[in-house]
């Protein structure tokens, strides 16, 4: 196919189905899963990451060009809830401590993440490195 063809032919985009923008949240946070929405997600989506991968993770840029997606990372909580929060601890409106269910050394971080993936198990886990 010649450069002049090739110019002719008309946009990628214009084979696409025409479809509503789609708002997607992902709120997992595993690697792989952003190219996975990614390769789902219809043109024009709006991914909203909310996930907090704690790895390294890969995906295709020119995928999200061709479908022109808008890619958005947020923060689960604005500086003003923060400082609520930490107000209501301070003035003993919340007890934070009962949030803790756990307490470990260094040597049960693993097993206290194992723990963590079950949601009837733990709040939250206090690692205290001293033990």
């Amino acid at each position: 196919m010649s450069d002049a063809e090739k110019a002719a032919r008309p946009a990628f985009q214009a084979f696409l189905p025409a479809l509503k923008p789609a708002l997607i949240f992902e709120c997992v946070g595993v690697p792989g899963l952003i190219q996975q929405v990614f390769e789902g997600a219809p043109r024009d989506a709006r991914i909203v990451v909310v996930g907090v991968c704690m790895e390294t993770d890969r995906f295709e840029p020119m995928l999200g060009i061709m479908k022109e997606l808008n890619v958005q990372y947020v923060l689960g909580y604005t500086p003003e809830e923060f400082a609520r929060s930490l107000r209501l601890i301070a003035d003993g409106e919340v007890d934070a401590a009962s949030l803790v269910t756990a307490k470990v050394g260094i040597d049960g971080v693993a097993q206290a993440f194992e723990d963590l993936a079950n949601p009837e198990a733990h709040t939250k886990i206090i690692v205290e490195p001293w033990r």
